[in-house]
């Protein structure tokens, strides 16, 4: 029997060749669909608070509407700055769960380049609402719809509903039930908008 020993060390080598190459391909691969499946970070941070991000770059929104003490509030006048737009009522047990967090927010965050707006939809009218915001000891900006028309225009479908609009004045998030204002990931989020530009 005759020994073919360069014959079978060009086979391993062959061998080990294609096992590397495949090692690498699949190695490759992975690193491609994990880069690609890393989240951006605002997007994570949209998510974990359950504020569903919105696509298409934002949409533009505006509308007047008056604030308890019958003065014209206009949406577009806060342009360059973070708005946080929560949609109650008066009658609605989920959004008075969220409102204390909600307040506390807006203590901790009036100074900063923020607006804080809450529209009552309430069809009793102004009175009502001024009664429920003295009663609760609330400090919040309120504004009052009680046509609803603003949910029309913006498509709210049930209350509370909170929309957060970036400086350039577009649509970014909504939020479609009670929320924990003042839970960390949503003070991140929020930092993270109001630094920028």
């Amino acid at each position: 029997m005759r020994y073919h020993g360069p014959l079978l060390f060009r086979s391993q080598l062959a061998t080990i060749k294609i096992l590397i190459e495949t090692f690498l391909c699949i190695f490759l691969a992975i690193l491609i669909v994990f880069c690609f499946s890393i989240p951006i970070k605002g997007n994570d941070l949209f998510l974990k608070t359950g504020i569903q991000p919105i696509k298409k770059n934002g949409i533009d929104i505006n509308f007047c509407l008056k604030d308890l003490k019958g003065r014209k509030v206009e949406l577009k006048d806060f342009k360059g700055k973070v708005i946080f737009l929560n949609f109650w009522a008066t009658w609605c047990g989920p959004c008075k769960e969220e409102m204390p967090s909600m307040e506390a927010l807006y203590q901790q965050f009036k100074e900063k380049d923020f607006i804080f707006l809450t529209v009552s939809v309430d069809y009793g009218g102004i009175n009502q609402v001024k009664e429920f915001i003295k009663k609760n000891h609330y400090t919040l900006p309120v504004l009052v719809d009680p046509k609803c028309e603003t949910l029309e225009v913006l498509k709210v479908k049930g209350i509370p509903t909170t929309i957060i609009i970036d400086k350039k004045g577009k649509m970014i998030g909504k939020a479609v039930g009670p929320r924990n204002w003042k839970n960390s990931e949503f003070i991140s989020l929020l930092k993270m908008l109001l630094e920028q530009q």
